[in-house]
C-alpha cells in the first residue's frame, strides 16, 4: 500500500478553511493509504515567537486531528 504524508503548521487555531482545505481531504485519502500526519511546528517558528503559545498550538492541532477522524490505531500522528 502507498504512503501519504501531510501536516499543518502550528501558527494558530484551526478554522473552517483548514477543515475543508486540508483535514477533510486528508481523512478521505487516508482510507486508501498508509497515512502519516504531522504538526509542522518547526515551520511555525518563523511566525510564532512565544514558546508557550507554540506549545499550546501544537497540542490543540493534535487534538483537532483526532477530533476530525485521524485514527491513531491506523494512522501515524
Amino acid at each position: 500500500m502507498q504512503r501519504i504524508l501531510t501536516g499543518i503548521q502550528a501558527t494558530g487555531a484551526l478554522h473552517i478553511g483548514n477543515y475543508f482545505g486540508a483535514l477533510k481531504p486528508f481523512i478521505e485519502l487516508s482510507r486508501g493509504y498508509n497515512s502519516m500526519v504531522m504538526v509542522a511546528d518547526y515551520h511555525a517558528l518563523t511566525t510564532v515567537k512565544d514558546a508557550g503559545k507554540l506549545r499550546e498550538n501544537i497540542i490543540n492541532i493534535a487534538r483537532d486531528y483526532l477530533a476530525v477522524g485521524i485514527d491513531p490505531e491506523k494512522d501515524i500522528l
